[in-house]
């Protein structure tokens, strides 16, 4: 009887010892192959990278059509080099194209609206934008807080007003998820929809969203050129010279340099990357009857 089991005992453990070798075997070759994978991936990101923005053999840019008077419309000072880097850069660049800029709040938030907004002034310049053609609004109901929503509205209506006063033929801004899922960019693509519900913007007037991401994709920088390639209509890519200018544009903003912003520069698709979505009734209505 003890024999028996003592051969019971033998045998289990050779079978587990079996057991583990052949896993521990698996998951080496599985790591290598991973690697392997994540080397070439990593290189043809390279690739692309140099033959799209140096070498000039693959087009990338896809265009908003016909752009002539631009209105980007942020929610803070440092949105429009966090966020819209590329967009912005790609439209200065334009001649035929004049770029405004609406800002719908000063930041006001730790007391530093004053701040602020002369750092979005100091790095509009870097990104060519005029100073005539920058507006900051300081509306008590549109405070600079995560947790607040703006009233739709209000936000309609300052919009609107600027989208008349200046002729704007084409309206760039956040989607529905508003990148960082902040609140206050949220009411702003909110606002544009309801302002296209009503059909109170002008024929003439068409409206793009920054496309927001996942976590993954967010921080993936040039590893998301394949990606945003083949699934992106409208896109834009900069290259390491203009990268550099919105780096610039953005150490504009002193007050708001800490640790994590500065990693954000470095690994960050949007300091590199932008892909927009043309803002059409029927995916608003989508969204909203989602929403609800």
């Amino acid at each position: 009887m003890s024999l028996g089991f003592e051969s019971l005992v033998s045998l289990v453990s050779a079978s587990w010892k079996n057991l583990t070798v052949r896993v521990q075997e698996y998951t080496k070759e599985t790591v290598e192959h991973l690697i392997v994978a994540v080397s070439v991936y990593i290189i043809v990101c390279v690739f692309l990278y140099l033959s799209i923005s140096r070498w000039k053999i693959i087009h990338f840019k896809k265009d908003v059509k016909n752009p002539h008077r631009v209105l980007l419309v942020i929610a803070h000072p440092d949105d429009e080099c966090m966020f819209f880097g590329p967009t912005v850069l790609n439209f200065t660049k334009q001649n035929q194209c004049k770029v405004f800029l609406m800002c719908l709040s000063t930041g006001q938030n730790y007391g530093l609206g004053k701040t602020r907004k002369q750092e979005l002034y100091k790095s509009c310049r870097m990104l060519g934008i005029d100073d005539s053609c920058i507006t900051v609004c300081n509306h008590t109901n549109l405070p600079d807080q995560m947790g607040a929503k703006w009233p739709i509205e209000l936000v309609a209506k300052l919009i609107l007003n600027h989208v008349e006063t200046y002729s704007i033929d084409t309206l760039v801004t956040f989607d529905k998820h508003g990148v960082s899922y902040h609140l206050n960019h949220c009411s702003i693509y909110y606002a544009i929809a309801h302002l296209s519900i009503e059909k109170k913007l002008p024929k003439e007037c068409s409206v793009y969203v920054l496309e927001t991401v996942n976590l993954l994709r967010k921080y993936w920088l040039l590893l998301d050129i394949p990606v945003s390639f083949l699934l992106s209509r409208i896109r834009y890519l900069v290259t390491s010279a203009d990268r550099a200018i919105i780096h610039k544009a953005m150490k504009q903003h002193q007050s708001q340099l800490v640790w994590f912003r500065r990693l954000y520069m470095l690994f960050s698709r949007y300091m590199l990357i932008n892909s927009l979505q043309l803002m059409e009734l029927s995916d608003i209505e989508l969204d909203l009857e989602i929403d609800d």
